[in-house]
């Protein structure tokens, strides 16, 4: 019973250290803490969600300040892949003002050094930029074609 009472309070420990350095959703945490003791009791989690040491709209909202460059739909898919519920991911991303097609065409050409007109492969490249951005396709082409 005691080795019982131990592992509780050497897993809430390890938890504790892991929160001291970063945030972390409530299901990552769950993994990484499985991961490492096995099963862990439910009333520890929430025991740290009471305390507000763990919460998951404080970790997107950490998480979409820290990615705004990656853009909306990038950034929605990896809240959810953290676990982190889809209307609260949608309530993140939606509250957050994004870079315009635009603006993020003319960062990318500024880190890259391009001047227009594009070549082919540079306008190629740029395109897949802006389109990993979560960007609509047919916007992004209209963004490039004067830039030919």
């Amino acid at each position: 019973m005691s080795r019982i009472i131990t592992n509780v309070d050497e897993i809430y420990g390890y938890a504790l250290k892991l929160l001291r350095n970063r945030d972390y959703s409530l299901a990552t945490l769950r993994e990484k803490l499985e991961a490492r003791f096995g099963e862990v009791p439910q009333a520890l989690f929430e025991q740290l969600l009471q305390k507000n040491f763990l919460n998951d709209r404080r970790f997107a909202e950490n998480y979409v300040a820290k990615r705004k460059h990656r853009g909306p739909a990038v950034v929605r898919e990896e809240l959810m892949a953290r676990g982190i519920a889809a209307e609260l991911a949608d309530e993140m991303v939606s509250g957050v003002e994004w870079p315009s097609l635009h603006d993020a065409a003319t960062a990318k050409m500024n880190d890259w050094k391009l001047r227009a007109p594009l070549q082919s492969r540079d306008a190629a490249r740029l395109f897949r930029a802006l389109q990993r951005l979560g960007f609509n396709e047919d916007a992004i082409r209209e963004e490039i074609e004067p830039l030919l």
